[in-house]
């Protein structure tokens, strides 16, 4: 029995790039142009039905995606604006093709792990539209039913697709994602600019892309988000402390691993459960640190690392406070010492994170107290 056909994609690099000054398809963010990223974004996540839709400087379009393999659609009306792409795109679809990603060549650092969920959106619900959201602003690309393409070729262009979509905004779904990409285009140098800076630190998560994956994605506890933040406070602090002695820690990595090292909090074996979500969307840096910040291995004369600075952090902090490691331990076997095999595991956390505490303490020529106590702190 053959396979249900596959969803589809929609590339639009049809326009002048006029506000830009130079032709955004072929902009290179990271080594590699906007048209590239975009394409494999799609071939990443198994969309194998990819058109592209050229217009202004279409040949050079198609010799720049020559070895890809998409179907270039050339949209002879695209002086008429993005409109007219999006139907080009749109006639080019099957009759047979179930859903359907707009997405204009100038939004390039969408995470593949964005265009998943939306997949799984339409593959459970099959809403209308599936639009992807972050801080409550839908972003790109949408995933379009089927069935809405002969509503979209009926529309006489007024207020662009947006309009049209929404008409059908009571079918449609909104998901939230840990992905600013979504809402991230370049339309000026500027534009241009910031995205070239934030393509280079992609393989971590923004502090807004943190806050969203625990507030609105996984929807945690304040309480475990606060926690969390402590948390990535007190590291940062530590990290400093050793960077100044000529460590050379990752801080970006860091704090971003902190502020969510809880993400699975209310999941069984959470470490290692959360080490897992973030292996999925595409961070395994940080899912290293994560997976060890409840139980670590440490040498006592091994370099200080990212995960050791995290693990500590967690370990002066319970709730949102900052607490002295002794006394944490101490009130830990106080309360679950009875059992043998917990009161073991509970030691061996001591023990690791005492020897981590030493190696900083050492290495930065000071005192936990002294590191990490300041104003705001506590």
């Amino acid at each position: 029995m053959p396979a249900p056909p596959s969803p589809s994609a929609i590339i639009l690099a049809a326009g002048y790039s006029s506000r830009m000054g130079e032709f955004k398809p072929l902009l290179e963010l990271s080594g590699l142009a906007a048209i590239d990223r975009v394409i494999g974004l799609y071939q990443a996540v198994g969309v194998t039905d990819i058109h592209v839709v050229t217009g202004f400087r279409s040949a050079t379009i198609e010799a720049a995606v020559r070895s890809r393999s998409v179907a270039l659609v050339h949209n002879p009306d695209h002086d008429k604006g993005m409109f007219s792409s999006v139907l080009a795109g749109v006639r080019a679809l099957t009759e047979a093709t179930p859903a359907f990603f707009v997405h204009p060549v100038d939004i390039p650092l969408v995470r593949s792990h964005t265009l998943s969920v939306l997949l799984e959106t339409g593959r459970i619900h099959s809403p209308a539209i599936a639009y992807p959201t972050f801080d409550d602003r839908r972003g790109h690309p949408p995933l379009i039913r089927g069935d809405l393409k002969e509503a979209i070729l009926a529309h006489n262009g007024d207020g662009g697709l947006r309009t049209l979509l929404d008409r059908f905004g009571d079918q449609a779904r909104d998901i939230p994602v840990a992905d600013n990409g979504v809402l991230l285009d370049m339309d000026t140098p500027d534009d241009y600019a910031q995205l070239s800076s934030r393509s280079e630190t992609s393989a971590i998560l923004t502090d807004d892309e943190c806050r969203q994956l625990m507030e609105k994605v996984v929807r945690l506890p304040a309480s475990i988000i606060d926690h969390c933040r402590q948390v990535a406070r007190v590291a940062v602090r530590l990290a400093q402390a050793v960077n100044t002695a000529g460590a050379g820690l990752d801080m970006s990595r860091i704090r971003s691993a902190a502020l969510v090292h809880d993400v699975a909090r209310l999941e069984k074996n959470h470490a290692a459960a959360g080490a897992r979500l973030l292996e999925q969307m595409g961070f395994p840096a940080l899912a290293e640190i994560v997976a060890v910040h409840m139980q670590i291995h440490v040498d006592e004369n091994s370099p200080i690392d990212e995960a050791q600075v995290v693990h500590l952090a967690d370990k002066l902090v319970s709730g949102s406070n900052v607490v002295n490691l002794a006394k944490r331990f101490d009130a830990k076997l106080n309360k679950y010492g009875h059992d043998p095999i917990v009161a073991e595991k509970i030691e061996q956390r001591r023990q690791a994170a005492l020897t981590i505490q030493t190696k900083i303490e050492r290495a930065a020529a000071a005192t936990i107290d002294q590191i990490i106590v300041s104003k705001g702190s506590r």
